[in-house]
Parts: C-alpha cells; sequence; structure tokens
C-alpha cells in the first residue's frame, strides 16, 4: 500500500520513451511538483555561498584562540589514514596523559587537540612520527592557521646507529 504523503516512483513500463534529466539533489528539492509542495510546508531556495561574507573583530578573532593553544594540525604523506585508525595508533604511540580530541579538516588534515601540556610537546618535539608505514607531518596551529601540504623533495629522518665503531665515524 502506498503512503500518500509519498508519489510512488514510475515503473518501467509507464515510463516515456523520452531520457529525463538528473538533476543534483538540491535541484530536485526546488523544483515544484504537487507531489513534493504536499510533502513540504516551506518553499525552498538556493542561496549562493559565494556571496556570503563573515565580519569578525579583532578581539573575536583572538579570543578563542587559548582554547585551541594545545593544537597541533598533522596530515598523512599519501592516502589519508582512516580517522578511527588514526586515533587509535597514535593513543597506542604516544601513551598519552591526558585526553587528546582529534577533528577532521578539509583535505586530508587532521586536528590533534591535547589537553595536558606534556603531551603536546611530546607530541611536537619527539618525531618524525610514522602512521601506517607512512610519514605523519605535523605543524603547530595558530589563529591565522590555513591547512596547506607542503611538497617534499625529501623528508630528513634521524636514524640512531646502535654501537657504531669510532672508526667508521668518517664520511
Amino acid at each position: 500500500m502506498a503512503d500518500a504523503a509519498f508519489p510512488s516512483l514510475p515503473s518501467s513500463s509507464t515510463s516515456s520513451p523520452t531520457r529525463s534529466t538528473v538533476l543534483p539533489l538540491w535541484k530536485n528539492l526546488l523544483t515544484t511538483t504537487p507531489q513534493i509542495s504536499t510533502v513540504f510546508s516551506h518553499s525552498l531556495s538556493f542561496v549562493p555561498t559565494e556571496n556570503f561574507t563573515a565580519n569578525f573583530t579583532a578581539d573575536q578573532y583572538v579570543a578563542g584562540a587559548p582554547e585551541w593553544s594545545l593544537s597541533l594540525v598533522g596530515y598523512s604523506i599519501g592516502k589519508r589514514p582512516f580517522y578511527e585508525a588514526l586515533l587509535s595508533t597514535i593513543k597506542k604511540a604516544w601513551q598519552l596523559k591526558g585526553d587528546l580530541s582529534l577533528l577532521t579538516m578539509d583535505d586530508g588534515f587532521f586536528l590533534l587537540k591535547f589537553t595536558a601540556l606534556e603531551d603536546y610537546e611530546h607530541a611536537w618535539t619527539g618525531g618524525p612520527w610514522f602512521f601506517f608505514v607512512k610519514p605523519f607531518i605535523l605543524q603547530k596551529w595558530s589563529p591565522d592557521f590555513i591547512p596547506k601540504r607542503e611538497e617534499f623533495p625529501s623528508i630528513p629522518l634521524w636514524i640512531k646507529i646502535m654501537n657504531l665503531p669510532l672508526s667508521l665515524w668518517t664520511p
């Protein structure tokens, strides 16, 4: 039994031989047909986002900065790791004293927000970090931070060789 609030889908036997145009979802919602107007009690309209401007004072801009002062922004070179896997791996690798919030940002960036200064400093200075056999690049967050991937022709690594004989310490 069909619900009166939702129009039934056309069957293949009743479809016209002409090709129908498939619109993006938001445009489909904006088309006014008798069936849709019975479902929605409010009219819908599209508002382009490129005309939107938000204005903030300098005081408002700086007021929220302390909330994020123990934050780092990181990204993985190569394929972006899955959120849950990355969070679990970071917590195991760093053995945190406080809490860590991991927020997903645009373009594969993650915001790591620490509650303990000791954890923040360990993450920032203890690297280089490799998660999922790929370098994980960290940058300090600042109020004017804009996520941007650095293009590295090479990545500097610190290698510790234990018990290397002194006679081999030559160029």
